[in-house]
């Protein structure tokens, strides 16, 4: 900040003029008594919410638990991929029907929104409707079959 005493005037006797900056980048002079602040306490307290949000964590450590996980759901979703290119080179354009063990993309709107996540068909309920699916976190879940699609392409960046 800059800061300039003020000599020989009347009106700003004593008194220093700190430029700050408004909201829009403008400079505001404001005079105030020297070892004053000028900041309110809200605005102070926006002030360090700011710092504290832009400042950089170098060194934030996750939890081993944590990291094995993501691992673990890192190395599902790659062998998905690879079974879905395998997959691809073996049936083709695309089968009719799911077949236990294929690899499909969830299309879920409703129920869930997983757009385009890999799953491996486990089982066909008997209804014929429905279809239990392993996911690459793990999880199982049941869906109605116009919830998946024939996985024909990998995504260039996966989402986990």
């Amino acid at each position: 900040m800059n800061s300039t005493t003020q000599k020989g005037t009347a009106s700003h006797a004593g008194l220093i003029a700190k430029k700050i900056p408004d909201s829009l980048g403008r400079n505001i002079t404001h005079w105030v008594k020297p070892g004053q602040d000028i900041h309110s306490p809200r605005e102070k307290k926006i002030q360090q919410a700011k710092q504290e949000r832009n400042r950089i964590q170098h060194n934030v450590k996750k939890d081993p638990k944590v990291e094995a996980q993501i691992k673990e759901m890192t190395d599902r979703h790659l062998q998905f991929e690879k079974e879905a290119r395998e997959q691809r080179r073996s049936y083709g354009s695309s089968p009719k029907f799911p077949k236990p063990g294929m690899i499909m993309r969830v299309y879920a709107t409703g129920k869930v929104n997983v757009g385009g996540m890999l799953a491996r068909v486990k089982e066909i309920a008997a209804d014929g409707k429905t279809i239990i699916c392993e996911f690459t976190s793990g999880k199982f879940y049941s869906l109605p079959i116009d919830h998946l699609e024939f996985a024909k392409s990998e995504i260039s960046h996966p989402i986990i």
